[in-house]
């Protein structure tokens, strides 16, 4: 026992200098240092995702052919901006909504007028389409808007949208009655020259097509308000006998249709008052367009079909357009266009005839007409202007032709002779008949002939006419028997000769309707008759008349 009891003893006091004195330190563990980064990293990533998310909007859809969550992309303009994220059916079991997450810059391009649609293969007569998916898989398009109220909510449309009035080129309307087979793309030609392509068809209520097209920029000068648009179905064929025509047209046009224009000179620059134009169906009608439009009435039995020509001196100025039977089975009526610089040639006393193959002994006349066709044949007449005329079977009886000698022959009898019989000089023809009536006494036939301009000079006062028609026999049984004609289509089908005097005995030259008796046969003297003249040369009183009744109709031309 220590001597002192409160004194420590050693070995206590030992103790009492080996126990450990805690310190609190302060700041933070380093053990929390690795959650706190890992925090910062899932906020920054947190951040990050909200910041780089898209924009979910839904479009709705008809069917979900060809279209795969996850992998079925929104593209514009070729590069992608949105993904289909999932599917979900309307309540009334009708569409499709998908859910698609758009890139975050289209945020404020995702307005009221924003359109999608689907973009599928597609092959027809008359298009082949989205030939991409068929590698890619169908996907969306994408046309931005423009308007600033935004929407998330969009409905596809059925077929992509036409073309922005904002694309660069000219925007045209066309207007038509008739069924085009046109699609959107089709082309439209310039000479054969692809210069734009059709934007949309449409169908008004009142039965219109309407189809806008678009020119592309370079080529907008073409176009002015006196171009004429016509459809186009690649392959022209005209079969107007003895001439066969074949144009073929790019093998787009005949894929796919096209429009084709041309444009005649004086037009003006196309402004918004002049974008509407007519499509007409085919060239032709185009053509057309500034033509005089006549009505025509015909006999029933007048063989003139529609497409016939109409002619003047040989030359196509119009033709035949539209052909209708009226109700009381007897009588035709007609549409035709005459050529707009020829109006005149129309007036109230303007003679029009049918020109029909005609059969005889003798053969086809107007043979023409049976590989061709009937056309109609006009003579134009001085009297007022008109736009409607009556047809005839045949022309003019005493109408005189404006070439060669017109003559008028007087005879009992009519016999074989008539319409486009020919006139003979030592057997050569030289002329034919224009026509014949009764006189106005009913005594005799007057007989209507052209000789033909190099024949003219054969012609004097003093020519003596007689009827060739058939055999003519001289002669008997006890005598000598003379059997003679002038050619075999005489016998057939008659004719008529003529032959003049020699030197003073033939007498002076002849003008237009002198008239001449028809002998029923020839004076054997006449045959004999060998006098010398030139031909091709016209008498100069022939020459003064005919130069007089140029003056007349220049006078009296409405021009």
């Amino acid at each position: 026992m220590p001597d002192n009891p409160f004194q420590p003893s050693a070995t206590h006091s030992k103790n009492i200098m080996e126990t450990p004195i805690v310190k609190t330190k302060k700041g933070l563990s380093p053990i929390w240092i690795l959650p706190l980064v890992a925090l910062i990293i899932g906020g920054w990533l947190l951040y990050k995702d909200f910041q780089d998310s898209g924009i979910m909007i839904t479009v709705r859809i008809k069917d979900a052919n060809g279209l795969t969550t996850g992998k079925t992309q929104v593209m514009f303009k070729g590069l992608p901006v949105g993904t289909l994220k999932e599917f979900h059916v309307t309540p009334d079991l009708q569409y499709i909504d998908a859910l698609i997450e758009m890139d975050k810059q289209t945020k404020e391009e995702l307005t009221n007028d924003t359109k999608f649609w689907v973009v599928r293969p597609e092959v027809s007569m008359n298009r082949i389409t989205g030939l991409d998916t068929l590698v890619s898989g169908s996907y969306f398009e994408v046309q931005l808007g423009s308007e600033t109220e935004q929407s998330r909510f969009f409905k596809a449309l059925d077929q992509p949208p036409p073309l922005s009035e904002d694309v660069p080129g000219l925007h045209l309307t066309l207007q038509s009655l008739n069924a085009t087979s046109l699609s959107p793309t089709s082309p439209i030609l310039f000479k054969k020259v692809e210069v734009g392509e059709v934007i949309s068809e449409t169908l008004k209520k009142d039965g219109t097509i309407e189809i806008k097209i678009i020119i592309y920029p370079q080529f907008i000068d073409h176009v002015t308000t006196k171009s004429r648009f016509y459809l186009s179905s690649g392959i022209h064929l005209q079969a107007n006998l003895p001439k066969i025509s074949l144009q073929v047209d790019p093998i787009k046009t005949i894929i796919r249709g096209g429009v084709s224009f041309e444009t005649v000179p004086g037009g003006k620059k196309v402004d918004d008052k002049t974008k509407t134009f007519t499509l007409f169906k085919d060239h032709e009608t185009a053509q057309r367009t500034d033509d005089i439009e006549i009505d025509l009435t015909f006999s029933v039995d007048h063989g003139v079909e529609k497409g016939a020509d109409i002619r003047y001196q040989g030359v196509k100025i119009g033709s035949v357009t539209s052909v209708k039977l009226e109700d009381d089975l007897k009588t035709v009526r007609a549409k035709a266009h005459i050529h707009k610089s020829l109006d005149r040639l129309l007036h109230d006393d303007t003679y029009i005839w049918a020109v029909t193959p005609r059969f005889s002994l003798a053969g086809v006349s107007n043979l023409d007409t049976v590989i061709k066709g009937s056309y109609l044949n006009l003579i134009p007449g001085s009297g007022k202007p008109s736009r409607a005329f009556q047809v005839f079977d045949a022309r003019p009886i005493n109408q005189p032709l404006t070439t060669g000698l017109n003559l008028v022959l007087q005879t009992d009898r009519l016999g074989s002779l008539g319409y486009d019989k020919p006139v003979y000089y030592r057997q050569v023809q030289v002329g034919h008949t224009t026509g014949y009536e009764l006189s106005t006494t009913g005594q005799n036939v007057l007989i209507y002939l052209n000789i033909y301009e190099p024949y003219i000079n054969l012609i004097r006062e003093n020519t003596r006419f007689w009827n060739t028609s058939g055999l003519r026999i001289k002669g008997g049984l006890m005598t000598s028997m003379t059997i003679s004609t002038e050619s075999m289509e005489a016998i057939l089908a008659g004719g008529i000769s003529f032959s003049t005097p020699e030197k003073d005995n033939m007498g002076d030259s002849v003008t237009d309707g002198h008239n001449f008796t028809l002998h029923s046969e020839a004076d054997d003297a006449w045959l004999n008759w060998s006098p010398t003249l030139k031909l091709g040369e016209i008498p100069e009183k022939l020459m003064q008349e005919q130069m007089q009744t140029r003056e007349g109709e220049t006078t009296n031309d409405p021009k």
